[in-house]
């Protein structure tokens, strides 16, 4: 038996997507008893024609005959299930407990590694608290908030999961998501999901895993110094004045731990200014969003989720987009320094709030920052971020407000008196003019994006609320790493988003199972 994956194949709203072997077999011109067994492999949305709107479909089949309409298929390797101990007496201290510090822990400790997890941030029943906390009008946290603790800052979000990497290891980390409590449409999706109600869950599993196989975790513990000996790291120095030593550490840190940056440098480690973006979050009901992605025959269709959107606008010299767009979903606050406000989206996995939200972000160079007045190093990145967030601050009032105009009222260069909509920021929000925070280069450009994306979406531009700001799409800074994936700085290893490396969920577990197997590859050579 050969197993073989189908060219895509229209589903009509309605009909079960898992077909029966007669309808595949017709399509394949091949008998019914000729097909051993079939499984959906991808589902999506054809949504182009809105008198049509469809599932396209393809499927794996096994049979000992050659199908037309499909091509041979090969099952990637999960790395986590195939692995094996290998007596490998080395010990790895990972700093961060997002998706690519606990895949790259949990890897290493299925090899034998001994691992200690560090997370400055509370495990994720504390962390929740701490989180609704600060929602609900409470005290806020720097250690423990929507960017600090287990899980990282993919846990208070929508819970994404694509991807625009090609690497085999994203079958690992699709399928170890499902084992630790992910919905098993993940695996079949073209736009996957987990939304923040199921990752704390899949998070603590992942937790529970790597304890299960003898890592262990540290929560409310803040790397304060690393310690060097003749260019060579050997641990690291706890804010509690703990001192742990380690043949290799894999730094996880993610794209908010700035003091972390800052120490790295003082230390000789090699950081560069690496560009990023910087926007507002709009809102609009989801169901207008729902209604223009589908139009008004299928939008009601028990079949249909929430409607998504992705926007591209290339202006003269900056380009304008949205992202991490959440569908059904609420403004969140995600800041992690006292007296600043940011903003990112969160849904749940069902996404079935009242509005849809995305991040209408334009791109920043070294050349913008440079020119906005904060410099050319490689921190010029982080400083103006920060000042943005204060700035933010300031221009509510303080109390963590978020700053909010609605979007004619941008367009108009107008301050907004009443919004068109009720914002979905926890904290609640101050009508103001957002074109008074942001630099004319960049409120410019959305301003252009948002007449563009009108055109994409009627009333996209005519409708909604922005809110600010949102500063933390990815890191602004790149900790350099050779071909064995160190730094300069002899066994210390950045990963992920924080590194400069990955970009979501997916890509920076990807990135942790990368940097686990040279770990692995290292220890086994010295």
């Amino acid at each position: 038996m050969s197993f073989y994956i189908t060219k895509p194949i229209k589903i009509a709203l309605g009909e079960d997507v898992n077909i029966s072997n007669a309808k595949i077999a017709k399509f394949l011109r091949l008998r019914e008893k000729d097909i051993k067994s079939v499984r959906l492999h991808k589902q999506s949305i054809d949504a182009r024609n809105k008198s049509d709107v469809h599932f396209v479909c393809s499927y794996v089949l096994e049979s000992d005959k050659i199908p037309l309409n499909a091509s041979p298929y090969s099952e990637p390797t999960d790395v986590l299930t195939s692995v094996q101990r290998q007596g490998i007496r080395k010990k790895c201290l990972v700093v961060g407990a997002g998706p690519a510090g606990l895949f790259c822990a949990l890897y290493l400790c299925k090899v034998g590694i001994s691992v200690t997890v560090i997370e400055r941030g509370s495990d994720v029943d504390k962390r929740s608290q701490t989180v609704k906390k600060f929602f609900d009008g409470g005290e806020f946290d720097e250690k423990c908030n929507v960017q600090f603790g287990l899980g990282g800052a993919g846990t208070f979000s929508d819970g994404k999961l694509t991807t625009g990497i090609s690497s085999p290891l994203t079958y690992t980390v699709f399928q170890q998501l499902f084992r630790s409590g992910a919905p098993q449409d993940i695996l079949t999706s073209s736009l996957p999901h987990v939304g923040t109600d199921k990752l704390t869950t899949v998070v603590a599993n992942l937790r529970d895993e790597i304890i299960e196989n003898g890592g262990e975790f540290l929560f409310d513990r803040t790397v304060e110094d690393f310690l060097t000996e003749k260019c060579r790291i050997i641990g690291v120095k706890l804010d509690d004045g703990t001192t742990l030593y380690a043949d290799f550490v894999a730094l996880a840190c993610g794209h908010s731990a700035r003091n972390t940056f800052y120490k790295l440098a003082d230390l000789g480690a090699e950081i560069t200014f690496k560009p990023f973006a910087v926007g507002l979050r709009i809102e609009h009901p989801r169901e207008f969003i729902n209604t223009a992605q589908y139009g008004t025959i299928a939008v009601t269709h028990r079949d249909l989720p929430a409607a998504s959107y992705k926007l591209v606008h290339n202006g003269a010299t900056h380009s304008c987009y949205s992202f991490c767009m959440c569908p059904g979903g609420v403004v969140v606050a995600a800041n992690s320094e006292n007296g600043t406000v940011v903003v990112n989206g969160m849904s749940n996995y069902n996404r079935d709030a009242a509005n849809s939200n995305s991040a209408l972000v334009v791109n920043v160079t070294a050349e913008d920052v440079n020119e906005y007045g904060f410099g050319n190093d490689a921190f010029a990145g982080v400083r103006f971020q920060q000042y943005l967030e204060k700035q933010a601050y300031k221009l509510s009032d303080g109390n963590y407000r978020a700053p909010s105009q609605n979007v004619t009222d941008f367009l108009a260069n107008r301050p907004t008196k009443s919004f068109d909509l009720s914002p979905s920021y926890p904290r609640g929000v101050t009508p103001v003019n957002l074109r008074n925070l942001l630099p004319q280069t960049i409120s410019g450009t959305l301003a252009e994006g948002l007449y563009e994306f009108d055109r994409k979406i009627k009333g996209f531009g005519a409708s909604g609320v922005l809110t600010a700001v949102e500063s933390r799409t990815s890191a602004p800074v790149k900790i350099l790493r050779n071909e064995l994936f160190q730094s300069n700085i002899e066994g210390l290893f950045p990963i992920g988003e924080g590194a400069g490396y990955a970009g979501g969920i997916v890509s920076s577990a990807v990135d942790g199972l990368r940097v686990a197997q040279a770990i692995i590859r290292l220890g086994h050579s010295c």
